[in-house]
């Protein structure tokens, strides 16, 4: 399930989960499902929200997104059950580098909600 709209604040708990590369230009390094902990950054908003390790804090490599996860799901916790609140669409290494493990950017679905409902029921999905 979707999660409805919801305020989000510098160190609110995230959880990805992709099938993207686990090292940087190494394509056998992909195709296993891992999932990653992370906590929100910056000034979080309704267009994007910046997540990292919560040890790096995006200055040292540490979990995150990597190349071939764009779209993949970040949820939050929501009573107990896990809830998606946006998908994955970027991502960086330490210190804004190239590569993975710095800084994961997700973009909240907050605003497609109601597209998303609508269209997944027209397609005979009951969300």
């Amino acid at each position: 399930m979707f999660a409805g709209p919801l305020t989000v604040a510098p160190g609110d708990r995230f959880t990805i989960a992709g099938y993207g590369l686990a090292v940087r230009g190494d394509g056998k390094s992909g195709g296993t499902l891992r999932a990653a902990d992370l906590v929100a950054t910056g000034r979080p908003g309704n267009l994007q929200i910046r997540l990292v390790d919560p040890e790096g804090r995006g200055e040292r490599a540490g979990a995150g997104a990597c190349t071939g996860d764009s779209g993949a799901p970040a949820f939050v916790s929501e009573n107990g059950r896990l809830a998606v609140i946006g998908v994955v669409s970027w991502s960086t290494g330490p210190n804004l580098s190239d590569g993975c493990g710095g800084m994961t950017g997700i973009t909240p679905l907050s605003l497609y909600r109601g597209w998303i409902v609508e269209t997944a029921r027209k397609l005979g999905s009951p969300l």
